[in-house]
Order: C-alpha cells, then sequence, then structure tokens
C-alpha cells in the first residue's frame, strides 16, 4: 500500500503568501514601531522642557525651529521617525504581498524620506506665534521653512492614499480580514484630519497644537499597527518539544 503524504498545501486552498513571511519582518516591525515611537516621546521631552512652549496651541515642528532650545533632540526625532517609517515600509512590503499593500508600503517609504526632509528643513520659529516672521502667510520666512512646510505637507497627503492602500491591501490579503473596517474608518478619519490641519477653522486654531498631535498619531501610528498586528498574526507557533 502507498503512503500519500499531505503537505499543508494539499488541502484544496492555496495558502496565502503572507503566510510565510519571513523573521527578518518582524525585526523591520520593531525597528518602525521604535522609530515612529521615539518622534513622540521626542516631541513630548522637547515640549515639556522648552520655556513658553504651548503643547495646546503650537505645532512640533516648532521644536526644531531655528531659534528652539532642544531642536537637535527634535531633529534626531524626525530622523528617528524617518527610518521607523522606512523600516515599517519595507515590512509592510513583506506583510501584505499584494498590489495593493505594495503600493502603499512604497508610499510610506517615500514618506520617510520626505519626513527626513523636514526635519533638517527647519522652521524659523513657532509659525503658530504672531511674532514669528513664519507666522500667517509668511512673507518674510527662509527657504527652509518653506521646503519644511512642502515636504510636510506632500508627506501627509501620500500617506493618506497610503492609508487607503493598505485597508484595500488588508482585504485582498485576508489575513486579518477583522481589520478591513477600522482600516478604512482610519483612512477616512486622516484624510478629515488633515483637511482640519490645512484648513485650520477658528476651533481647530485655538487648539492646533493638540489637534496636529491627534492627526500625527493616527497618521503616522496606523501604518506601524498594522505591520504590528500581521506580523503577530503570521508568527510561527512554535513546535511542542
Amino acid at each position: 500500500m502507498t503512503t500519500t503524504t499531505t503537505s499543508p498545501t494539499s488541502s484544496g486552498s492555496a495558502p496565502r503568501p503572507a503566510e510565510r513571511a519571513p523573521r527578518p519582518a518582524a525585526r523591520l516591525t520593531e525597528a518602525g514601531a521604535t522609530g515612529v515611537g521615539a518622534f513622540f516621546v521626542a516631541a513630548l521631552l522637547t515640549g515639556f522642557g522648552t520655556p513658553g512652549y504651548s503643547t495646546l496651541t503650537e505645532a512640533v515642528s516648532a521644536l526644531a525651529a531655528k531659534d528652539a532650545l532642544w531642536a537637535p533632540i527634535m531633529i534626531g526625532g524626525f530622523l528617528l521617525l524617518a527610518a521607523g517609517l522606512a523600516a515599517t515600509g519595507l515590512a509592510l512590503w513583506r506583510l501584505l504581498p499584494v498590489r495593493a499593500g505594495r503600493a502603499g508600503a512604497v508610499l510610506v517609504l517615500v514618506v520617510s524620506a520626505l519626513m527626513a526632509t523636514a526635519g533638517l528643513a527647519r522652521q524659523d520659529c513657532s509659525d503658530q506665534r504672531a511674532s514669528c516672521i513664519d507666522h500667517g502667510e509668511a512673507v518674510g520666512a527662509s527657504t527652509s521653512y518653506w521646503v519644511h512646510q512642502y515636504a510636510s505637507l506632500l508627506g501627509f497627503v501620500l500617506l493618506v492614499v497610503a492609508l487607503f492602500l493598505l485597508a484595500r491591501g488588508i482585504r485582498r490579503t485576508g489575513t486579518l480580514p477583522q481589520l478591513v473596517r477600522p482600516a478604512r474608518l482610519v483612512a477616512w478619519l486622516s484624510l478629515l484630519l488633515t483637511v482640519l490641519v490645512v484648513v485650520s477653522p477658528p476651533p481647530v486654531q485655538a487648539a492646533y497644537g493638540l489637534v496636529q498631535r491627534v492627526f500625527l498619531l493616527v497618521l503616522l501610528g496606523w501604518p506601524v499597527a498594522v505591520a504590528l498586528l500581521h506580523q503577530r498574526r503570521l508568527a510561527p507557533t512554535p513546535s511542542p518539544r
């Protein structure tokens, strides 16, 4: 009698490609979470340590401005953010191996370069203060300020697009179907918050710093969360000894 060995792929349904996620994806995911987390830690520490700075009304970028007391720490936070997003993009490329997922991962990689640019191209001062040369229309602002503004804005727009692509990638990969609806909600929430931060109506302007921090937490944190959740779902189960 011939004995037939049944492989895991002979059950009638092909395995999802993401189920073979290599171990380096775990390291990339952890590096991504560390880098993005370091950005928020840097913003928290420098915000508390900067005299006269208001977390409620002033933007995070002011903490890296040319006149900021602890600017080197915040610039380092921006660079760690860029490194974290790059690692997250590479992890998502491996964890969501479908067209939409990988397109979203590429955009996250592009945004990482834009965030590094925004961190190195500094504001002249806190543009939320009327006394700052960058305030309002910023007629006398330096080139560095405008590079920072446009790099940040482009990065935010591309990241919003990436979130919609990642939502589609999550659905098509099928590894975490329960995550599809939250991913779509986060993408739409990010779009709404982007509009609010850019337009800045009076209610938002009164608490601009707080609104921007919520916006950044959602926009920058969600790709990391997607990578972490998929990595945890796809982690190999230790075999019993």
